[in-house]
């Protein structure tokens, strides 16, 4: 859902209008409550809506243990909740920031770790984001370079998770939760940390943003506005993708055909790429390696094997498809091991081999009657095809049946009583070929 859903009066009735047309039907519904201004007003308005909602509703309490007053904090989130008679689960984490990673990102991935950890199945978190905070998301996404993926900044209600992650208040603006808050006379904790201007967010929040209000008062509703085209616009871009990723899908989507790739108008291809990349599991790349990366796959000579590699990943090309390849050292092993045909992990980053009965496989006495072991590439390894002249060495069988060389030391060969019978998905040795009647072929399942 891109819209935001909530009214922006703060109306109870409305509000639960909203979490019943627009927001999913969760389990249970899960308050993020800091103690602060904004989770207080969520946890006021909720908590006297609760009867009419579609799911119970619950409070969780992070203790990130970073400042001296985080055990009262936490207190006095029990007291809050326990007057309202709302439960309340607290979570104390080590949000210390690792190595080269922000205090901000060490929190808040310290926080959502622990409050995930204690949600079930289907259950939905709720935070007090509300209109000046999506502001700040969209100029710090500007400031950064984002597209419109950035742009769009937070999205009222996502998967997330087992679950969902919903904002409610998106749509209000920080003076009407704070009027509301006065109004009502209720108690919340300022958090020193909120008024350092150290953080970027928090220098957007008491530097620009009130200056540009004083300038325009309508400035982050207008920030917000843009957020939700850009989400549109990302929609339209996605769908594009999805539908070129169709055209372009080779080997069940493991790899995409150069040819439609590089027949694609440059933005759809890098829209293709992107999309890719995150349906098979791979960290964004940086825009300036994407362009790179298309411009080696498409542009470099067809003798080249070009490769583009960022966060412990890389793309590459053979054969007119594009590969991603995991680039972490794999440790092939040197001997043999023995193999009883079923289904076996060969070990990280190795993958799977397995057997499946079909014509021309491994003839099938010698398959239950032998020793059957699986080794690896080493010199002077040659092969005798069924209805061929001579032998072939290991490099001609890869560049026959299309084995990149970046894999070449990984493939499984599957020995017989101590001799070649196979390579593992690609071709059996004589004399162990079943000939045109039915044999074991042992296939290789790998990630790439």
């Amino acid at each position: 859902m891109s819209r935001p859903s909530a009214a922006s009066d703060l109306d109870p009735d409305r509000l639960v209008d909203a979490f019943v047309r627009d927001l999913p039907q969760p389990n249970r519904y899960w308050i993020a409550y800091s103690g602060g201004i904004d989770s207080t007003v969520l946890l006021h308005l909720l908590a006297s809506v609760r009867d009419r909602l579609p799911a119970t509703l619950a409070a969780v309490h992070v203790d990130h243990g970073l400042q001296p007053g985080s055990a009262s904090w936490a207190a006095h989130c029990r007291a809050r909740c326990a007057a309202l008679g709302v439960p309340l689960v607290v979570h104390t984490v080590d949000a210390h920031p690792r190595r080269g990673q922000s205090p901000e990102a060490a929190a808040r991935d310290a926080r959502y770790d622990a409050i995930a950890a204690g949600m079930g199945v289907d259950d939905m978190l709720l935070t007090a984001h509300h209109e000046d905070d999506q502001a700040e998301t969209v100029l710090l996404q500007l400031l950064r370079g984002a597209g419109v993926d950035g742009l769009s900044a937070m999205p009222s209600c996502r998967h997330w998770r087992h679950g969902w992650l919903a904002r409610p208040l998106l749509a209000v603006p920080r003076a009407q939760l704070v009027a509301w808050a006065h109004a009502r006379q209720l108690a919340w904790i300022d958090d020193p940390s909120n008024d350092a201007a150290v953080a970027d967010r928090n220098f957007l929040r008491h530097e620009i943003l009130p200056r540009l209000h004083a300038r325009w008062p309508a400035a982050s509703r207008s920030l917000a506005r843009s957020a939700q085209w850009c989400a549109e616009a990302a929609q339209i871009v996605e769908a594009r993708a999805a539908t070129d990723l169709a055209s372009a899908a080779v080997a069940e989507g493991t790899r995409l055909s150069t040819a439609v790739l590089c027949g694609l108008p440059d933005a759809r291809a890098t829209g293709l790429l992107r999309h890719w990349l995150d349906v098979r599991g791979a960290p964004p790349m940086p825009a300036a390696r994407l362009h790179q990366a298309l411009d080696q796959l498409c542009h470099a000579r067809d003798d080249a094997q070009p490769l583009v590699a960022w966060a412990g990943f890389a793309l590459r090309r053979y054969r007119g498809e594009v590969w991603l390849v995991d680039t972490a050292t794999v440790a092939v092993p040197s001997g043999r091991r023995v193999w009883a045909g079923a289904d076996m992990d060969l070990g990280p980053g190795l993958g799977r081999i397995v057997s499946r009965e079909a014509p021309g496989g491994i003839d099938a006495d010698r398959w239950r009657n032998g020793v059957i072991e699986i080794g690896y590439r080493r010199s002077g390894l040659r092969c005798a095809l069924r209805g061929r002249q001579g032998t072939r060495d290991f490099k001609q069988l890869a560049q026959e049946h299309g084995i990149p060389p970046w894999l070449r030391d990984r493939v499984p060969l599957v020995y017989v009583d101590g001799e070649l019978a196979a390579v593992a998905g690609c071709c059996v040795c004589e004399p162990f070929s079943a000939g045109s009647a039915h044999g074991f072929w042992p296939v290789w399942l790998h990630d790439e």
